[in-house]
């Protein structure tokens, strides 16, 4: 006899999916901000081990109580409340714990006696999908952020329905058959499948939970992204609701991961730059391609939702070898570590110009990041021994039929309001200054390193801009939190924008963002013997003037090559606008050959001090044409990053 799947259950587990994608992010997020600052290790980092909780089911030879997964989610989610509204030192500790206190849950779950095997597994299966659609309309809201960053109140908000939720579970009759011998389960046979259980939400973590990281890998627009997402959640739920997925065999399954895994390589080598050796070879511009080139990429998205079922199948099958939680404690410790290995490969493909010995092996091999997490998501199914029955069918359509509303509800909401966000071009008028500001944004850091988004848009809206140039602003990957400052800093202003580098090249974030059209953007690079750097080249025109606009971030030291480069391509325009993070001072070689054919915006103004700040040392400037005048300049010293924002008045 099959018992019909739990709507209430099935809330709890979107929520719990969803606070495990939240938690997530926040923790290696703030684990590469100590990193980020430069500071020494502090002893919080110790609170990576928490990775390794699932170690703690090893001394506990019975099974848990029935409740007990209800307390711990509650747990986790009293974590997510109070995380973020701590400081860095409080929150790596509060999202680290709660981290792994998820970790514990998952196997506590999956060895839970209290429900059923196959209501279960669609339980967890429908629960994952609401979780990823709740988790897409929090940030397309957010701007790019989870919407509970934000506004803390929604966490606790979050936190508040999930305990209720416990407590009403916790109040209701268990089910009586709950009988079935226990199997031998093997170590590697446990590794394996809960290692594909974590890489099924390492892959959604990874591409699909923060709608703006593909966008950023492509250069693609954010609305497809957003569009084509919704469409493939919505297409699962559908084949949910209609019971299509049970006549999905084994062999199906594994083609259609292999299909994803293919185009998703695919669509990241597509999307990466080869970089020359030879210092000749630069500048060069970042290639430009077009809706048919990005057709890998637009064919993982569609097949993305391979990885709801697999979570389906594996829960499926975990559940009728009917585990104790502590035959699960090694295999989940082991995917844990897997799953730490995978988004540290990542973060090294961005920083590996800093990591001695191993860093310089990861340039280049984003790629190689999604490869090994899809493959540990698809290769352990070859250890499925259960697949998905038809015998729970109708209880499956009810159960889709529920929620199929709730996940087009949802997603809905997040494509329409990605639609209604999109910021207008403002009309040129004739004005007696052009204002332009360049900022450091520290990846959206202030000095202490508190995630302060709102804080640089306070700024930025205080010196009101007609054009930015932001700099450090690369968050949309594992080590920002899948986060995009950009996008909140142009929306909060109302402004076009331009991103830099397309993130899978691994380089310095740069944007610029602007009230009017801008035209013909282009970004190159410049030779690097490490940390690859790269310019924006566009047009924005004014009162029927057109001005070249230039937003860059140099390497340590500002290279000399690198600039060189930089004024190799500026050689013949007019009307130049040279701004960024320059990383060289007024005293350098490469300023003073800078001055060869521009001036500096901030001495022609008549080089006025600001408190606080050494003008000797600055690296953050705007080079501007000598036809242009500039009628003033300031630098702004504030917390909200860890260099200062530079404001420049040209009159036209």
């Amino acid at each position: 006899m099959t018992t019909k799947p739990s709507v209430a259950r099935t809330i709890l587990f979107s929520l719990v999916f969803l606070l495990f994608f939240q938690l997530v992010a926040d923790f290696i997020e703030t684990i590469y901000t100590f990193g980020l600052l430069g500071t020494n290790i502090p002893p919080e980092v110790v609170s990576i081990l928490f990775f390794f909780s699932p170690l703690i089911l090893l001394f506990i030879r019975r099974r848990l109580p029935n409740h007990s997964a209800l307390l711990l989610a509650g747990a986790a989610a009293l974590m997510r409340a109070l995380e973020v509204s701590l400081d860095k030192n409080g929150k790596i500790l509060a999202s680290g714990l709660g981290v792994g206190i998820l970790l514990v849950l998952l196997p506590v779950l999956l060895a839970d006696r209290a429900a059923d095997d196959e209501p279960a597994a669609r339980e967890m299966g429908a629960g994952l999908a609401v979780g990823l659609s709740f988790s897409i309309l929090l940030r397309s809201v957010g701007a790019g952020s989870d919407l509970t960053l934000l506004y803390p109140w929604l966490s606790w908000l979050e936190a508040a329905g999930l305990w209720a939720l416990a407590v009403w579970l916790a109040r209701q009759p268990q089910p009586q058959n709950q009988a079935g011998e226990t199997q031998a389960v093997s170590f590697w046979t446990s590794a394996a499948l809960c290692t594909s259980i974590l890489s099924v939400l390492l892959v959604e973590y990874f591409a699909s939970t923060s709608p703006t990281v593909l966008a950023r890998w492509s250069g693609l627009d954010y609305r497809l992204i957003v569009g084509l997402l919704a469409l493939a959640l919505v297409l699962y739920f559908w084949a949910f609701t209609q019971g299509w997925l049970e006549y999905i065999s084994k062999t199906a399954l594994l083609v259609w991961n292999a299909l994803f895994l293919l185009t998703g390589t695919m669509a990241i080598l597509i999307n990466q730059v080869p970089f020359p050796a030879a210092s000749s070879a630069y500048p060069f511009n970042q290639s430009a391609l077009n809706l048919v080139q990005q057709i890998p990429l637009l064919l993982m998205i569609l097949l993305s939702p391979v990885a709801l079922l697999d979570l389906l199948h594996l829960v499926a099958d975990i559940r009728t070898r009917r585990p104790m939680p502590r035959q699960l404690a090694g295999g989940f410790a082991l995917a844990a570590l897997f799953f730490l290995i995978v988004v540290l490969g990542q973060v090294f493909t961005t920083v590996y110009d800093y990591i001695p010995v191993v860093g310089p092996w990861f340039r280049d091999r984003f790629w190689l990041v999604f490869l090994l997490a899809g493959l540990g998501m698809g290769l352990p199914l070859l250890a499925v021994q259960s697949i998905l029955s038809a015998e729970a069918r109708h209880a499956n359509r009810v159960l889709g039929r529920r929620f199929l509303p709730v996940a087009v509800a949802s997603l809905v909401v997040a494509f329409g309001w990605v639609l209604l966000s999109q910021p207008a071009s403002a009309a040129p008028v004739v004005r007696d200054t052009l204002r332009v500001v360049t900022y450091n944004i520290q990846q959206g850091y202030s000095v202490n390193g508190t995630r302060n988004y709102a804080g640089q848009l306070a700024v930025i809206h205080s010196l009101a801009p007609d054009i930015v140039a932001l700099q450090e602003s690369d968050v949309a990957r594992f080590s920002g939190g899948n986060g995009d400052v950009v996008r909140t800093i142009a929306q909060g202003l109302g402004m076009n924008s331009y991103y830099g580098p397309r993130t899978v090249t691994g380089t310095f974030g740069i944007a610029l963002l602007s009230k009017y059209p801008i035209k013909d953007p282009v970004t190159f690079f410049m030779y690097s013997s490490g940390e690859q750097t790269a310019a924006i080249e566009a047009v924005v025109n004014l009162n029927g003037q057109g001005y070249t606009i230039l937003v860059t971030h140099l390497g340590n030291d500002g290279p000399m090559i690198q600039q060189q480069q930089v004024l190799q391509r500026l050689r013949g325009r007019h009307n130049i606008i040279a701004m960024g993070d320059f990383n060289f001072t007024p005293a350098s070689d490469q300023y003073r050959l800078t001055l060869q054919s521009l001036n500096d915006a901030w001495v022609q103004s008549g080089s006025p001090s600001t408190p606080g700040l050494d003008m000797s040392q600055m690296i953050d400037h705007v080079f501007v044409s000598p036809g242009l005048a500039v009628t003033a300049a300031r630098y702004v010293n504030t917390p909200n990053s860890d260099h200062p924002s530079l404001l420049v008045e040209i009159k036209p």
